[in-house]
């Protein structure tokens, strides 16, 4: 699912991701975030608990195509494991990783 959510002073797109799929979903909705000129992505994986190589290089693609548009991409990451996949992969140095949607919109 893809959502535009005012956040006060400025737009971000949400995108939130299924366990049994999601890249797809990632791709779509940066692609329309940047064709409508948005500057915020995040991407909500719920309580998604796990994620292949392939999963993890579309969000590391994604967030780079977005930051060099200018703009800021976030995930929002309930799972520790998950989270913790983050930090162990060092995706987290360049993948802002938040526990709630809330923090993740507000940077």
């Amino acid at each position: 699912m893809i959502e535009v959510r005012d956040e006060g002073a400025h737009q971000a797109v949400l995108i939130r991701c299924s366990e049994s799929g999601g890249a797809e979903g990632v791709v779509r909705g940066v692609d329309l975030a940047l064709q409508l000129g948005q500057t915020t992505v995040v991407v909500d994986l719920g309580e998604r608990q796990a994620a292949d190589a392939d999963f993890l290089n579309v969000l590391y693609r994604s967030g780079q195509r977005v930051r060099d548009a200018g703009g800021r991409f976030a995930l929002v990451c309930a799972d520790l494991r998950m989270r913790r996949l983050f930090d162990v992969t060092l995706l987290s140095w360049s993948l802002p990783v938040y526990e709630t949607r809330e923090d993740a919109l507000a940077g």
